[in-house]
């Protein structure tokens, strides 16, 4: 999946993009006629979904590293 977002420097803004991502293609499932643009905008959803908690486990892994050095 190419990332537009990567560039994105703040964790916070880009884990809010892929969250808006992911309710987007969530949305876009739900209202699919066919049975394999639903599963490709549910898959879709559920990758955008998983990168933006990735990012949120980056900027509490970050924070916990901040607290410990100081």
């Amino acid at each position: 999946m190419d990332d537009p977002f990567m560039q994105t420097r703040d964790r916070r803004v880009r884990a809010e993009r892929y969250r808006k991502m992911a309710c987007e293609y969530f949305e876009l499932a739900k209202s699919a006629t066919s049975p394999f643009l639903r599963a490709s905008f549910q898959h879709s959803g559920e990758e955008y979904q998983i990168r933006a908690q990735g990012e949120l486990r980056r900027i509490a892994r970050e924070g916990a590293l901040g607290r410990d050095e100081g």
